[in-house]
């Protein structure tokens, strides 16, 4: 029988043993330690040399799927498929979704070889020997793993005994017994025997037999991967790679095992095959140094290097000089942002420090920053596949409302829809946008999901007295039937998007509803627009920012001639009284004159996060009309000077206007939003850096929830990081999207 080996490279784990060259989001299966490529790129490049193989399966984490394909892109590396894990889930669960791609595209006799993207292998035409031998025995019903002949009494790695007589018919021995890491005696009489092999966790076999296997020994497991795969979603990006990717819901509850644990220590079909390629699994920096090129004195020297009277050393420097004089056994490895220097002899315990860091938030354990390479693809990556494949495949199943229609107004933090919760007329309209927008940005699902809260609002919203109700009742009851002119604004922007999508009569007639209630019913007698019906005081900036938000889209989406003379009207507004010596203020008299300075303290204070709204909204004004104003600068840089959480680098709630912190500095997330909103706007490249760094600490403080990014999020931390809000809110979709669109629909200036 004709091979047909599918090699399905394993490119999960995070490294923290090679840190900080390696760190969780850019591990240092990506990273070139030796030579010109990466470790991913050794490792495509000799799966895909070998015999009788197909193009190479990718297995990787949604993290940094990105900038996997541009690593097998700037190379040529053709791939069959890559594999996008929401989270790890160790590798039987890896082994199960690639057997089952196998199994569906390639058929029943296709050879699934699983290796992992992180080893260094020295005699390729022995390890090419060693695949086809495997591949040959896993062809006859075993699962097959390639066993390195030790050289040395290795105390770091598991071992294989194997029988002392081949199968029949294969070239491959059965496996007598897995073995433990051993001490170093024991080590020396496995050398000795003969007979055991160091494990490489290289694994041949049937896909259909990894799954009849998977399915006899873990059952649960196999169930799960059988659905995540079921529901999997395939994506192909421009540069031709195609993309499988994971519900994230069913993806977690998969029990993380190893395939060694899960089925090799179990089977009856266990089978290995003994080699000699020259192999290391590049666990620390110790064989790191064994690895590159070597100086008469041992030194393994990168960058720019000076050494006197040194041996044995490993030095990699980036971007100034490195010095050793005098030292013996040492790893010196300069990051722009992390220096680690540590004895060889201790390299195994840079773990430790990496475990240190990560539980103290730092930002050197994840990822190198906004100034590597491979920052803003990264995020790019990340922002298209949690937002498409998570968040809002998340919104419009779990947040919409099966039984009444429209959308639930908030989950609880296991994910799960509070039914009793009031309904804001403003979530639907801001779902109704979210959905809408996201389906003109290629999500095709957003026609669809945007129905149930559209004909919730137009069925149960609109008040016969005319105006859209401020709460209602999951049933569509009216619960608060004020007109509030923030839930007007929302009104206008969702039904835009709507008719922009639908093109439906109906969404159009509820739009000019909306702008006749608006202009004939809610202006001032005196300026502006009211707060609503029954009119309060005092009034604020916020609701004409919105309206003016509103406008903006009218005007870019059909030109609506009424519209832009709204955003003039607004424009005009903030010129002359929102912004008061420079800065935009909150709350104000009846004729939108300032506050006095002695007025209740909650009137004084400053929102940063609006201060940013209104710089992205005037900014993209003056792109549309020209019409700009100086003081966007000043809101900006009194943001960014003032409004940011010392502690936490976030942006917080409030401040006052003399740059003087409350006593109380918490931290929304939508606020956050904004902030990156307008830093990845902007064409200057310090600033979109600023965004991304920004960017990093939201998915730190609000998307880890439960330790994953399952595509809801804590609404509010302190100034300490500590969260203190107890759900998550439908209407923060709004901001996120708003906050990752320029990741996803352009390129950053980093790029």
């Amino acid at each position: 029988m004709t091979l047909k080996i599918v090699p399905a490279i394993l490119c999960g784990g995070s490294g923290t043993r090679l840190w900080p060259l390696s760190r969780s989001h850019e591990p240092k299966q990506l990273q070139t330690l030796f030579g010109e490529h990466s470790l991913l790129t050794h490792t495509a490049l000799r799966m895909n040399a070998t015999p009788n193989s197909e193009a190479p399966l990718i297995i990787c984490s949604q993290a940094y799927a990105a900038e996997v394909e541009n690593q097998l892109f700037e190379n040529g590396i053709p791939s069959s498929a890559i594999l996008e894990e929401p989270m790890g889930r160790d590798t039987a669960a890896a082994a199960g979704i690639a057997a089952h791609w196998v199994n569906e595209n390639l058929g029943e006799d296709a050879i699934l070889v699983l290796v992992p993207a992180d080893h260094y292998i020295e005699d390729m035409e022995h390890f090419h020997t060693a695949i086809i031998e495997a591949a040959q025995t896993a062809q006859q019903g075993n699962i097959c793993t390639i066993g390195v002949t030790p050289d040395r009494p290795e105390t770091g790695f598991g071992y294989i005994k194997r029988a002392s007589e081949k199968l029949k018919e294969a070239p491959g021995y059965p496996v007598e017994k897995f073995v433990e890491k051993p001490d170093a005696e024991t080590a020396q009489m496995y050398i000795d025997s003969g007979d055991y092999v160091w494990n490489a966790g290289i694994f041949a076999v049937r896909g259909s037999t990894y799954l009849n296997e998977l399915s006899n020994f873990e059952p649960d497991i196999y169930a799960k991967v059988l659905a995540a795969c079921n529901c999997a979603r395939t994506e192909t990006s421009p540069n031709g790679y195609k993309h499988l990717q994971y519900d994230p819901l069913l993806f977690s509850a998969i029990e993380k095992k190893s395939i060694d644990y899960a089925i090799m220590e179990r089977t009856e079909n266990a089978a290995v095959v003994p080699a000699k390629f020259g192999w290391s699994d590049v666990g620390s920096w110790a064989s790191v140094r064994e690895l590159g090129n070597m100086d008469k004195n041992g030194n393994n020297l990168t960058g720019d290097v000076r050494i006197v009277d040194s041996s044995n050393c490993l030095v990699q420097a980036s971007g100034r000089v490195v010095a050793l004089i005098g030292m013996q056994d040492v790893a010196v490895i300069d990051t722009p942002d992390a220096l680690l220097v540590c004895h060889t002899e201790h390299a195994q315990s840079v773990k430790k420090v990496h475990q240190a860091l990560e539980k103290d938030g730092h930002s050197t354990a994840l990822g190198h920053g906004a100034r590597s390479k491979s920052f803003a693809s990264r995020q790019r990556g990340w922002a298209r596949n949690w937002l498409f494949n998570q968040a809002l495949p998340l919104w419009a199943d779990i947040g919409l409302d099966r039984e009444f229609g429209g959308v639930y107004e908030a989950l609880n933090m296991e994910g799960k829809p509070l039914h009793d919760m009031g309904r804001r007329f403003r979530v639907q309209a801001r779902q109704v946008y979210a959905f809408a927008h996201a389906h003109e940005m290629g999500w095709k699902e957003g026609a669809h999901a945007l129905e149930s809260p559209l004909n919730y609002m137009l069925k149960h919203c609109w008040l016969e007295t005319g105006g859209w109700g401020h709460i209602y009742n999951r049933d569509g009851s009216l619960l608060d039937g004020r007109i509030d002119t923030y839930d007007q604004a929302f009104a206008l922007l969702g039904l835009a998007w709507a008719y922009k999508v639908t093109g439906e009569k109906r969404v159009l007639e509820a739009a000019t509803k909306t702008k006749e209630l608006l202009f004939n019913r809610l202006r001032h007698p005196i300026i502006g627009f009211v707060e609503g019906i029954p009119a309060t005081t005092p009034r604020r900036a916020n609701p004409h920012m919105h309206l003016f938000e509103a406008a903006i889209h009218w005007m870019e989406l059909f030109g609506d001639e009424q519209m832009a003379d709204l955003a003039e009207e607004i424009f005009e507004l903030y010129t002359q009284r929102f912004c008061v010596d420079g800065l935009l203020r909150e709350y104000f008299h009846e004729d939108l004159t300032p506050l006095p300075e002695r007025a209740n303290e909650r009137y004084r204070l400053i929102e940063p996060g609006h201060l940013l709204e209104w710089v992205f909204l005037l900014r993209k004004y003056a792109k549309m009309t020209g019409r700009k104003t100086n003081t966007t600068a000043v809101l900006e840089a009194f943001s960014d000077t003032y409004g940011i959480a010392p502690e936490t680098g976030l942006v917080m709630n409030y401040c006052y206007p003399d740059g003087t912190h409350p006593e109380n500095v918490n931290s929304r997330l939508w606020p956050q939003t904004e902030y990156i909103r307008l830093k990845l706007s902007n064409d200057s490249l310090p600033e979109q850096r600023k965004g991304l760094e920004m960017l990093e600490r939201l998915k730190k403080h609000y998307l880890n929830v439960s330790g994953e990014n399952m595509g809801y999020w804590h609404d509010e931390v302190d100034g300490a990081g500590k969260v203190i809000s107890s759900n998550s809110p439908a209407s923060t979709l709004y901001h996120v999207l708003g906050c990752l669109m320029p990741l996803i629909n352009e390129k950053t200036a980093s790029d």
